[in-house]
Formats: structure tokens, sequence, C-alpha cells
């Protein structure tokens, strides 16, 4: 007797694996039209992550009694204005530097090629094999670093779609907020009325540990951007402002994070000096310190109860998928799918139980 339910997952299985194949086959004809569905899309995407984050603390509000349209104004009306001040504060300053940042580059590279040479001259007795690899080392370095500083000029000449895609954002999360649960309940009427609950347990399951986890990571690395960017301008490092930024944002990386948002500093210090570019390992491994003794453990705490191990893992697989963008994300990733998975087991073994 023919078992339609394997007949069908396997039918099911073929498809998803015709449809994956014509979407690799034919992806660079989607390209542009990918490009305008996400630039589209983005202003949305970036609302609702926005609400996402917010909204816990208007409900906090609300089971405190306050109104919760007041909730929502004065949430809403805070985290925009210290958000806008921060940007009308930094933003000229954190272009500025970028600009003459490129501006200074050609000077930056001859300091540079100057600095290879007296390491070359300083390592003459070492055998001419060392200089072979550390050469392919150098050139390998140089050419990626090309092209992220291509890309980087690449995303500037695009930054006004950027500002008007932001300036429509904080709309978006205005009527999100107001109408969150609406939303909620309307996308719940898509289920089936049997996987309602079960989805809503899903979905609690996923926001306690990745909720969490974001706003943690978030807070933390805005506090050592912040940090970085006092003991550089105090050191007087150029760029302190932009190297901070970096720093901050590589900072959401657990474990090589650090390191990739030390590099750019320690580069820029050394064409000043060597005493200096010495200096600021010191101070980002300070930085470091009181982050992990410090702040990691009291607002992070346990919210992810991940091994080391799985996440240096996940965090190899994301690099070799998504580069840098695959290292931010893959931890978040991995702390989804391992609630989901946890809640999928938990709704099993009470259905058995049952």
């Amino acid at each position: 007797m023919i078992n339609v339910r394997k007949v069908y997952r396997i039918l099911m299985m073929i498809l998803w694996l015709i449809f994956a194949y014509l979407l690799v086959t034919f992806y660079p004809v989607f390209v542009p039209l990918i490009r305008i569905v996400l630039a589209v899309l983005s202003p949305f995407v970036i609302a609702a992550f926005i609400s996402y984050l917010l909204y816990p603390m208007i409900e906090k509000l609300a089971k405190m009694k306050v109104n919760r349209a007041l909730a929502i104004t004065f949430i809403y009306t805070f985290f925009f204005l210290s958000t806008g001040l921060i940007v009308y504060k930094g933003f000229p300053v954190f272009m500025e530097q970028l600009l003459e940042f490129g501006e200074q580059l050609p000077k930056l590279t001859s300091m540079y090629e100057e600095s290879i040479n007296v390491l070359y001259e300083n390592t003459a007795f070492l055998p001419e094999v060392f200089h072979d690899k550390l050469t392919i080392i150098i050139h390998n370095i140089e050419a990626k670093m090309e092209k992220r500083l291509e890309h980087l000029l690449e995303s500037i000449t695009n930054m006004l779609d950027v500002v008007f895609a932001i300036a429509i954002v904080p709309v978006l999360v205005f009527y999100i907020l107001i109408d969150y649960e609406r939303i909620k309940k309307y996308i719940y009427q898509w289920l089936p009325t049997k996987y309602v609950k079960k989805t809503d347990k899903v979905l609690q399951a996923i926001d306690n540990s990745l909720g969490s986890y974001i706003r943690g990571q978030i807070t933390i690395s805005a506090l050592v951007t912040l940090i970085t960017f006092l003991m550089y301008h105090t050191l007087q490092l150029k760029y302190a402002l932009l190297l901070a930024f970096i720093m901050g944002i590589m900072n959401i990386i657990p474990y090589f994070g650090p390191i990739i948002g030390s590099i750019p500093a320690v580069l820029i210090a050394f064409t000043t000096s060597w005493k200096l570019a010495v200096i600021i390992i010191i101070s980002n491994l300070l930085i470091q310190l009181i982050e992990n003794s410090f702040l990691s453990p009291y607002i992070m705490g346990k919210s992810v109860r991940i091994h080391p191990i799985a996440i240096i893992f996940i965090l190899i697989v994301g690099a070799e998928l998504g580069s840098v963008i695959g290292m931010i994300i893959a931890v978040p990733l991995l702390t989804m799918a391992k609630a989901i998975y946890e809640q999928v087991l938990k709704i099993n073994s009470n259905a058995i139980d049952i």
C-alpha cells in the first residue's frame, strides 16, 4: 500500500531542490529585482526591528499602570530624541573623519610602505623563505583592504538613499507600536487554529533568548564605543570617533570581534609611532577586560546558554558564508535556532505524555 505522506514529502523535497537550483542558476537575472525589493522593504524591516526592541519597555510601563498611549509616546520620543541628538552631534564628525581618512589615504599608504621596509630591514638576518611568506601575507592583506575601501566608498555614494530610507523609519515605528498587538493578531489569522498556540510558544521562547541577547549586545556595543572613543581621544589618535565606531560594531562578534575592531586603530597608530601602537593595543586589552569582567556579566547575564566551542564553530561558518556580516548575524541565528529546537522538543514531549 502506498504511503501518501511519504510520497508527498518526497515530492515537496524534489520541488524545493528544483526551486533552489533555478534560484542559483538565474540569480544574476534576479539581482536588480532583489535590490529593488530590498530597497523598498529595508525601512519596514528596520522599523519592525526597532519596534521589537522598544515594545518590552512599553509593556513594563503598562504593567506599572501607565496609560499605554502615554507609554508609547514617552518611549518613542525618548528613543528618537536621544538617537537624533547622537546623530546630530556625531554624524558630521564621523563623516568629516571618514572623508579626511579618504584624503589622507595616499599619505598613510606611503607611511605604511615605509614601515614595511623598516620591518624588512630589521628582519634581514632571517632566511629568505620568511621574507617570501611575509610578502605573500602583506599582498593578501593589501588586496583585501583595497576591496573593503572600494566597497566603503560605494556605500558613501549611496548615502542619500540611506538617509531617505531612515527618514521614513520613525513614522513606521510609531504606527507599528500603536498597532503592535493588532498586527500580531492579523499575522496569527493566517495560521491554522491548531498551530496558533504552538507558534505563540515558539515566538515567546525566541523572544526570551534572542530579544535579551540583541538588547544586551546593543547596550554593550554602545558603551564599548563610548569608552573606546574617550580612550582614543585622550591618546590623541587620529579618526578617534570613526575607529571607536568600528570597534563598537565589531564588538558584537564574540571572541574575534575585538581583534578585528582593533586592527584599524593599531595600523593608524603605527603610522604615527610604534609606541602609540603598543599603547593602543594595551588600551584595547583594558577595554575588553572591562567589557568581559563588568559589562557582559551585568548586562547580558546568562542570556545565551551556548557552549563557546559551538559559538566559535558557527562564527567560522558565518565568516565563510557572509564575511563580517555573516559573523555578526551567526550567533543571533544560532540562539534563535536553539530556542526553536528546545521549544519544539518540549511541545513534542508534552504531546507524547498526553
